[in-house]
Formats: C-alpha cells, structure tokens, sequence
C-alpha cells in the first residue's frame, strides 16, 4: 500500500519524523563504496558532499574585480565573462564523461531492477514570493516559450561549471527544502565520477534566456557545497546519476524563498507520465532557451528509466516532473543520458527511489 508524507515547513512534528525514517531509510540505497569496509569500521555514507571548489584562476579573476576582500561567490562571477559562458560546451562532450560512459558500459548495466515496493514520498512544492520582472507530444521537443517569471522558467536553469581544466554547461531545477537552496541536477554535472574530481566555478542561472536582453533576469547563484552519490563517485554508476548543489544567498535572498521550488517524489513507480525540462545546447538547438519533452516512462535497464526525447547534449540536469501542473510538479528524474548523440530518441534518468531520498535527507536542511 503506498503512502504519501507531505512535508510542510511549519510542522516541526513531521518534519522529526522524517528525520527519524530518514535514518531508517539510510540503508536501504543501492550504493556502496568501492572502497571494501574493514570489519568494525563504519560503512561509507551513501551521499557525499564537499565545498564547492573554486579554481586559482577564478579566485584571480575575483581579486582583479572586487579587490582584496573579493569571497569565493565573487570569485566565480567574475571567472563567468560573458565571452567563458558562450563558449563552454555540453558535459557530455568532455573527456570526463565520455569516459565514465565506457567504464559503465565494461562494468555492465547492474542487473538489479528499480524497487517499486517502497511507499511513495511527497515533498510538496513552494510557491516563491518574487514578482515576474517587466518585460501530447510525441519524441521531438517543444519550445514552451515561457515568460520571463514563469513558475517552471525561473525554477530550471542553466549551469555554468568547470572540470578537468575545460568549462562546461548543464541544466537544473530549483526544488523546495528546510534549508531553502537546493538546485538539483545530474551527478556527472558535480563530479566526473571514478578517478574523476568534483567541478569547480559552479553557478546556476534560473531562467537563462538569450533572447532577452539580459539573458539572467534572476541573476547569477554561485554553490557553496556540492553533494552527489558515492557510487557516482567511486563507481561512475548511472543509476546514481544525481546530485546536489547548495546555493549561497545572493543579495540576502535564499534561492527557493525567492524564486518558489518544485517538489520531490520518491518511489513514484516506472510507468508514470513525465514531464521533461533541459538546456539541449547541440544542433537543432543553441543551448539558449528552456525546452520541453512528455511522455510515458518505462524501464530502460536496471535502475534506470525513459522516456521519449529528442533534447541533445546540454540538457543533463534537467528536471523530469511528475504531475505536473503546467507550472508545478515534482522532480521525479533527472536528464542523465541519450541513446545517441545524432538524433537522439529517447532520455534516460536514474530511478529516483530510496536513493533520491538518501540524498535529499542528506542536503535538504543545508
């Protein structure tokens, strides 16, 4: 029998007892680390986080802008010149990824199958109180066209990131918490994976638009931590495939309560019908505007799952919302994978069960 916890932030009751299923749940995840555990040592945590790096060059750049005083967020807007963010290309396209796809593809999909018997988990959304400044589909994808303040618009974004020595993009969702800046986006979007390193220089811009005159109407949020799964880490598993940022303040405002932030769901089952968000940056598209893909999902192979979509590279991260409303949802997936770069068919996400929750307990209160 499926269950439903709605999470409100004034209920201090529930959220304990979340807290306390949260450390029943712990366990319960499918990853583990590489590393064997000794006897009588305790077992690696199945969520990992790390202050969000910022390269010698970004902290130069900070120092050349904002003087002496310049902090670590100042630190990374200055590194993004408009000239570094139109020429990073689509995480997909580094060596780092192309590299994780290989291992994973020698390692062999896992053959465990999603869990569909856990109770469903509910985090509702949260409506931001911002003002919107002035101003049946089958795979192919949709151009929503959204104005600037639209809920869907200013809750997905796009990234900015650097890893591995080269610059790169992704996309993310904006999702309601305690600690009210959690981004969420794809784990390879946070680290490289197996011998891999964490990015540094990561920014968020929410709803990026280059066809406004400014293309960040919401500004620049620059990460103070960084957090994905370990098995992503050690493993370069894509059923892990999901991680975490938490965003500085920007201008005293904390980024949910400013902009509002989709729900989470866990354990939704793999046949529900998704709604798909993300940056593609790859011909047709131009890595400029938010675009959209719908359909059923199924399982794709083990705890993974699909949906139809032609969005290119670019669109990792994106948000796949369940029971959408045309303006809220919650995020049951994210862009992780395509069958193939040239015309591509269909989008693959991570089965977000325990694990999913693993991590949001991990950072929710962050």
């Amino acid at each position: 029998m499926r269950t439903a916890i709605r999470w409100q932030r004034s209920s201090a009751a529930l959220i304990s007892a979340l807290a306390l299923a949260a450390a029943t749940l712990a366990g319960t995840g499918s990853a583990a680390s590489a590393s064997p555990v000794q006897p009588g040592a305790a077992p690696a945590p199945a969520s990992i986080g790390t202050p969000a790096p910022v390269t010698s060059e970004a902290w130069a750049a900070g120092r050349r802008t904002f003087g002496a005083k310049a902090n670590a967020a100042d630190a990374v807007r200055a590194y993004w010149t408009p000239e570094r963010m139109r020429s990073a290309k689509p995480i997909e396209d580094s060596p780092q990824y192309l590299a994780a796809i290989r291992q994973f593809q020698q390692d062999g999909s896992p053959a465990s199958k999603p869990d569909t018997s856990a109770g469903k988990q509910v985090f509702n959304p949260a409506p931001g109180q911002v003002k919107a400044p002035p101003s049946g589909f089958g795979t192919q994808a949709h151009n929503p066209n959204y104005g600037v303040g639209h809920p869907t618009a200013r809750t997905s974004g796009k990234v900015f990131f650097s890893q591995g020595g080269g610059n790169f993009v992704c996309s993310a969702t904006v999702i309601n918490s305690e600690g009210q800046d959690t981004v969420w986006s794809a784990g390879h979007c946070i680290h490289s994976g197996r011998g891999g390193v964490w990015s540094s220089n990561w920014q968020f811009v929410p709803n990026y638009d280059d066809d406004l005159a400014n293309p960040r109407p919401y500004g620049t949020w620059v990460a103070a931590n960084l957090w994905t799964r370990t098995a992503w880490v050690n493993n370069s598993d894509f059923s892990q495939d999901f991680g975490v940022a938490i965003m500085n303040p920007l201008n005293g405002n904390h980024i949910v309560s400013y902009l509002g932030g989709q729900g989470l769901i866990v354990n939704a089952g793999t046949n529900v019908w998704i709604n798909a968000f993300g940056y593609p940056a790859e011909a047709p598209f131009d890595g400029g505007n938010l675009w959209q893909c719908w359909g059923g999902s199924s399982v794709f192979s083990g705890q993974t799952i699909k949906i139809p979509c032609d969005m290119t590279r670019g669109s990792s991260g994106g948000g796949w919302f369940y029971n959408w409303d045309g303006n809220w949802g919650w995020l049951n997936g994210v862009n992780s994978r395509i069958d193939r770069i040239v015309n591509p068919t269909i989008m693959i996400s991570p089965y977000f069960d325990n694990d999913a929750l693993d991590l949001y307990n991990a950072t929710r209160h962050l």
